[in-house]
């Protein structure tokens, strides 16, 4: 879930910056950058239905993630650089998913 935040923080704070969109182009670019990433993971390691569609927090986290790069983006500027690095190390963290997978399956997901 932090994973999803960062991402969504990141993809919010880019559409904010770079193509100066209102609320709702934030809301969906954060939201498609913390989510797709996911999605395409979980259909490459055949666990279907993505984590996305059945577990409606991510969709809540990634919205909250959109909403608070849109509602402080003037002062996260000063965060860019921890907000880039979280963003690099959250494919890399755990997420408590099964471990009854082959390794490298395990590894594409960070567990």
């Amino acid at each position: 879930m932090r994973g999803t935040f960062a991402f969504a923080l990141n993809g919010a704070l880019t559409a904010i910056r770079v193509a100066r969109l209102d609320v709702v182009g934030v809301l969906t670019l954060g939201m498609i950058t913390a989510l797709g990433g996911g999605i395409i993971r979980d259909i490459f390691i055949d666990s279907l239905p993505p984590a996305t569609f059945s577990d409606w927090r991510y969709l809540a986290v990634a919205a909250s993630g959109s909403l608070v790069a849109f509602t402080f983006g003037r002062h996260l500027h000063r965060l860019t650089s921890p907000i880039l690095v979280l963003d690099a190390v959250a494919p890399g963290a755990p997420d408590g998913g099964p471990r009854g997978r082959p390794a490298a399956s395990r590894r594409l997901r960070g567990a």
